[in-house]
């Protein structure tokens, strides 16, 4: 039989072994007469009893010999069994906090689309180190893999189950740690000392004291109390013990930080509808923690701290032990930051709160380690919202964006990425300067020039502005038109207003009506020649329109089997002659040019007849409907909006559409009108047809502008000529990785651009590709240049696909 080490084995009669005296006896040593009756004993047992002879003695004694063997071997048998029975015994059982890792542990590694960090670093070797230890305060790997591995869109994944379960399970949380703070993975984390810097001296001064930007400021830090478990794993009496401790401390604050505790379960309900109205309350919503048991006993030892002016608040027993928040309106953020440190150090001398040499304070969760502080602020940055340089300004200051939700356009709160690896002081400072950053870049895009000499002055003086515009307006030319208006009262002002407010313009001018190209062909001519690539001695020239042979095009379609291209479009411009362009189009105007248009629209017939949906009136499912087919318009680009084509929107504008929804016109948006054949596939010759149908019988009802020298004239000088744009929407995802895809497309005399937008798996590398020249030649002719450079880059894509490049004859 098996015994443990406090047990002392026994034999049964049967395995009783005699042993020599001396060995294992305590009898006392025999006496002289005791040895002599010994010997006569041995004599006497020495003489034989009965007579015997030689043969039968030595058979006595194989006898006798055989009779101690076979009680040996009953006795190695024995042992032999009771060994057989030690090995077989069954071990035992494994602890439940054990079994409950391992089970997590399946239901987490089973997981296809788990994208959390603790599905990365939770291997099977980590898993079989860490499943069987505990804390000191009995916390164990299952109470801190629970939530990520039940709710599988975690990002994280992990909750400390106390202070010790970071040393306990650093195999999981270190790995964590340093890729949720990247951090390098090959060396150590380190956290500096505790350091909130000289409040007397700190240069934090109101960013915002005229309360143009920043609308208000939240600074909270999560402290863990020495003793206690964390959310997850902490028992009511702990938690209540825990509040009273907390709550005593709160209440001994003084001045600006008095005030009142409310415990959750006994809140008022008055009290607790305020609260709520001034967002200073928590909940038990959050899935995470509530898997995680954060929530357990809920809403017993746990309430609200808030002093009299509602600018201080802390939690007791959320997701850790304290959460402390100060509040601040507008723009001194060195305020509320001031505010907080006195607290915290208030409450330093009475509450010993956990910190770890390298991690610094620690919280249940491990995005909040180090300063634990977040700094979080709403500011209004509504140019910069419409620039594109807002995401790479963030990233360079090293800080979060998140777009504020009911607030006005440009509306954003921004906050600190960094918590681990930098002093309290250090982290305000780094927010404080990056936000003093964006107000500044702000201010600069919210600039408005009062007038002309403003604007051309800024002009002059902006050394990286790269712009048509900026090249071309000289001295000389501006002094030559700045007094010159056409006859819609546009003035040179009101064509260079968007390339001055947006220095990284590519031309920077629009024009504001069709007289602006030659009130202003000063400064038009030169940017025109440059964007077409014209020679600056010789003379702009566009031929008459030609849009070919119905019958007979020199063109067919696409290639159906096996083709890359999802859709044709050709559209084409136009502006109506008696009225300006959209830069200085009155309201009224606006709407008198809508009636006349929708009034020849709604007159045409066959496939092109149809509905006009004018924008202010537009059903939210069409409006749904239109925009995820890209047929529909709206006001986002930031160019156009500084020329002023979007005023008064979305008044005057609209859209038709025929039935088949292959025919549509955009009316009012950049220019009068934008006219657009388009259909699924690769037929461009019958996309072509509708488009030139359409055209000839607008013609016949509407009068639109037109120049000699510049043939069809619109808004942007870019579009000038045909202002045809013939374009497929093709799938060219080899094509395009390539280093020279754009050499390509200047040599084929087509320019692609990619899909924008939330696309979906079968938009992935989509490009429009178009054509590129629309002045000095004719409607056929580009169209033509479109057709022949998309069926070269259908033959490269191919190639591409097939890694066997080619030499390209157009190359």
């Amino acid at each position: 039989m098996a015994t443990t080490e406090n047990e002392v084995p026994t034999t049964t009669s049967e395995e009783k072994v005699e042993k020599p005296q001396e060995e294992n006896s305590t009898a006392p040593p025999p006496t002289e007469n005791d040895i002599s009756a010994a010997e006569d004993d041995k004599s006497a047992s020495a003489a034989p009893e009965t007579d015997s002879t030689p043969a039968e003695d030595a058979a006595d004694k194989t006898d006798d010999k055989t009779e101690k063997e076979d009680k040996a071997d009953n006795t190695d048998k024995e042992n032999k069994e009771d060994e057989k029975t030690e090995k077989t015994e069954e071990p035992p059982a494994p602890e439940p906090h054990v079994v409950e890792a391992e089970e997590l542990f399946k239901q987490l590694s089973s997981a296809e689309n788990c994208q959390s960090l603790l599905h990365k670093h939770l291997t099977q070797a980590v898993l079989d180190k860490l499943k069987e230890k505990k804390t000191s305060l009995g916390g164990t790997l299952a109470n801190c893999i629970k939530s990520g591995c039940e709710i599988l869109d975690s990002s994280i994944g992990v909750y400390a189950c106390d202070q010790e379960g970071y040393k306990v399970f650093s195999d999981l949380f270190e790995p964590i740690i340093k890729e949720q703070h990247k951090l390098p993975e090959k060396k150590a984390v380190h956290h500096p000392h505790t350091d909130f810097g000289n409040l007397e001296k700190a240069n934090l001064e109101n960013l915002d004291p005229d309360d143009k930007f920043i609308v208000s400021s939240r600074i909270r830090i999560g402290r863990s109390q020495d003793g206690f478990s964390f959310a997850p794993v902490i028992n009511k009496e702990s938690r209540e013990q825990l509040e009273t401790k907390t709550v005593e401390a709160l209440n001994a604050l003084s001045d600006s930080l008095k005030g009142t505790y409310h415990k959750l379960a006994e809140l008022d309900a008055d009290v607790q509808k305020s609260l709520a109205e001034d967002n200073l309350t928590f909940d038990d919503s959050d899935r995470f923690l509530r898997a995680a048991g954060g929530y357990g006993d809920w809403p017993d030892g746990r309430g609200i701290f808030v002093n009299e002016e509602k600018n201080f608040v802390v939690w007791v027993n959320e997701e850790d032990h304290l959460r402390l928040f100060s509040l601040q309106k507008g723009g001194d953020i060195g305020a509320g930051y001031k505010r907080l440190v006195t607290a915290v150090k208030a409450l330093e001398e009475k509450l010993t709160f956990v910190r770890d040499d390298r991690l610094g304070y620690l919280t249940a969760c491990p995005s909040n380690l180090g300063t634990t502080m977040h700094v979080s602020v709403v500011i209004k940055v509504p140019h910069l919202a419409e620039s594109d340089k807002l995401k790479p300004l963030f990233e360079k200051l090293n800080l979060n964006a998140t777009v504020v939700e009911g607030e006005e356009v440009g509306a954003y709160q921004i906050s600190n990425k960094r918590l681990v690896g930098l002093t309290e002081f250090q982290s305000i400072s780094e927010i404080y300067q990056g936000l003093k950053e964006i107000i500044k870049q702000e201010k600069e895009l919210a600039w408005r020039p009062e007038n002309v000499g403003e604007m051309f002055e800024h002009l002059s003086k902006a050394k990286t502005c790269k712009s048509l515009v900026k090249k071309h307006l000289t001295k000389d030319v501006y002094e030559k038109l700045k007094e010159k208006k056409t006859a819609h009262e546009a003035t040179l002002g009101d064509c260079i207003i968007s390339g001055t407010l947006h220095l990284d313009s590519t031309i920077g001018v629009y024009a504001a009506d069709a007289e602006s190209y030659t009130e202003f062909a000063p400064l038009f001519d030169p940017i025109i020649k440059e964007h077409n690539k014209i020679k600056a001695a010789d003379a702009i020239a566009h031929p008459a329109a030609d849009f070919g042979d119905l019958e007979n095009l020199g063109f067919t379609e696409f290639e159906a089997e096996g083709s890359p291209i999802v859709s044709t479009r050709v559209g084409i411009a136009r502006s109506h002659k008696d009225f300006a362009f959209s830069p200085v189009l009155k309201s009224e105007d606006r709407v008198q040019a809508e009636q006349k248009i929708v009034e020849v629209l709604k007159a045409l017939e066959g496939d092109l007849k149809g509905s006009y949906h004018s924008l202010e009136g537009l059903s939210t499912e069409l409006q749904d409907e239109l925009l995820k087919e890209r047929l529909l318009f709206s006001n986002t680009d930031r160019f156009l909006k500084a020329a002023g084509v979007y005023n008064d929107w979305p008044a005057g504008r609209g859209i038709f559409i025929n039935e088949e929804k292959t025919f549509v016109v955009w009316v009012n948006e950049q220019d009068h009108l934008r006219i657009f054949s388009t259909q699924k596939g690769g037929d461009v010759v019958g996309v072509y047809k509708r488009l030139v149908n359409a055209i000839k019988s607008l013609d016949e009802k509407l009068t639109f502008a037109r120049d000699e020298r510049l043939g069809n004239l619109t808004v942007c000088p870019s579009d000038l000529g045909t202002a045809l744009r013939a374009s497929v929407f093709i799938k060219i995802p080899n094509l395009s990785a390539r280093k020279n895809f754009k050499t390509v497309c200047d040599n084929l005399k087509l320019q692609a651009r990619a899909l924008e937008g939330e696309l979906t798996e079968e938009e992935v590398g989509v490009f429009e590709v178009s054509n590129k020249r629309s002045l000095g030649v004719t409607e056929i002719e580009a169209v033509k240049e479109m057709v022949s450079g998309v069926q070269e880059m259908v033959r490269l894509e191919k190639e591409a696909a097939n890694s066997k490049p080619k030499s390209c004859t157009v190359l």
